[in-house]
């Protein structure tokens, strides 16, 4: 399966155009709404935040306080 090389997003109109580019040289435009865009970006959130460690909490500050 060829990898994601490049990617852009234009407006085009009240539009957008979605370009993915492959590392083979292929090239997908789709037009995506504003709402497709934002949910995109939501899925990609937390499917990174589902692979990343929780982070550690903030104890400056905290270390010997009664």
């Amino acid at each position: 399966m060829p990898s994601l090389s490049g990617f852009s997003i234009d407006a085009d109109g009240e539009t957008y155009r979605l370009r993915l580019t492959l590392e083979n040289g292929s090239a997908f435009d789709i037009a995506v709404s504003p709402e497709q865009l934002d949910l995109l970006a939501e899925e990609i959130d937390r499917r990174l935040d589902m692979d990343l460690p929780a982070p550690l909490p903030d104890l400056q500050g905290r270390v010997g306080s009664p």
